[in-house]
């Protein structure tokens, strides 16, 4: 790597922290608060990307807490479930209870391993027998790799679904950017405005079911008190999606191999739950929302005893428009 990095401990709001920086950006995440990452911050522009904590001191939850009741700021991973549900198939954990936004947001992680360019954190599963690993790693100043791996710990085989949960700060003035092959996405909502779940609607340009048309690759102020969430058809897998904030020119982009994480969410919260307006890429394993949905659409990650899946996801930023649909 021809750019230095470093690794450290530091502190979020009291709380044991590590940072991860290179000259064009900074990253921080608490292990002991699921691993959340607080802050991605592009230096250059002088730009945190991720929605900050309210004025509040920090309020630790319990395991199984309602996920909107935390703080509703930065990055967190959702696993073995988004929706809160209970275990959809046979066997020793039939019915199992996996809590909202899954478990491991609100479980303490251990710090395997720091080195001057990575840090290696881990969790074991409480609901269901899994170890899961994220691995933040530099590739070069603009450029992290997160690299995921879920194993099986158990005598059986066993079904999950990952998603990430980045709630990016958005305004008026960021466009959300999407492969040009995407040209459709599906409504899993019930809500007036888009209609029935799996009611398709069409990318970028939409029209709501009352026929106003919408731009969906924009986000709303937070005083429209309503949010909406669509997935990409399976049929139509996505590899990056990006915002680009257009005045500026500068640019976050996600990235990740479509064969490992073929599905991608997308939420908009236009200060119905966060009290900002906030946009989310969900790039997931499993399609969609509720691991019994997943087990019923056959798309979700299953794993045999002792088996393990890897997966990675990148971050870049950037500048200029012209280079954010160039991953």
């Amino acid at each position: 790597m021809n750019n230095p990095s470093i690794v450290f401990e530091s502190e979020w709001l009291g709380q044991p922290a590590y940072t991860l920086e290179t000259p064009a950006l900074r990253l921080v995440t608490t292990p002991t608060i699921g691993a959340k990452i607080v802050s991605i911050f592009d230096k250059q522009a002088k730009h945190e990307w991720l929605i900050p904590p309210p004025g509040r001191p920090f309020q630790p939850l319990e395991y199984g807490a309602v996920f909107v009741k935390q703080d509703m700021s930065g990055w967190d991973e959702m696993m073995p479930t988004i929706d809160a549900c209970e275990y959809p198939i046979a066997g020793a954990f039939s019915g199992a209870h996996l809590p909202d936004h899954g478990e491991v947001w609100a479980l303490p992680w251990t710090v395997t391993g720091v080195q001057h360019d990575s840090l290696s954190l881990a969790v074991d599963g409480r609901a269901l027998p899994y170890h899961f690993t994220r691995t933040i790693r530099v590739l070069d100043a603009n450029t992290l790799r997160f690299a995921y791996e879920v194993s099986n710990t158990a005598n059986e085989t066993i079904v999950v679904l990952w998603a990430a949960h980045p709630q990016f700060k958005v305004d008026s003035d960021t466009r959300v950017v999407l492969p040009t092959n995407v040209k459709t996405v599906r409504n899993i909502l019930t809500l007036d405005a888009w209609g029935a779940v799996g009611t398709p609607h069409d990318w970028p340009t939409a029209h709501t079911m009352q026929g106003e048309p919408f731009d969906l690759d924009r986000v709303r102020d937070a005083t429209h008190h309503s949010h909406r969430k669509f997935y990409l058809p399976p049929d139509q897998p996505a590899a990056w999606a990006g915002l680009l904030q257009e005045t500026a020119g500068q640019w976050l982009r996600l990235s990740w191999n479509p064969d490992q994480v073929p599905y991608l969410g997308l939420w908009f919260d236009e200060g119905s739950v966060s009290p900002l307006a906030t946009m989310a890429f969900e790039p997931a394993t499993g399609y969609y929302d509720k691991l019994p949905r997943a087990w019923e659409n056959q798309r979700l990650t299953r794993l045999p005893p002792n088996a393990t899946f890897e997966w990675h996801l990148d971050i870049q930023i950037g500048t200029g428009a012209q280079t954010l649909g160039n991953p």
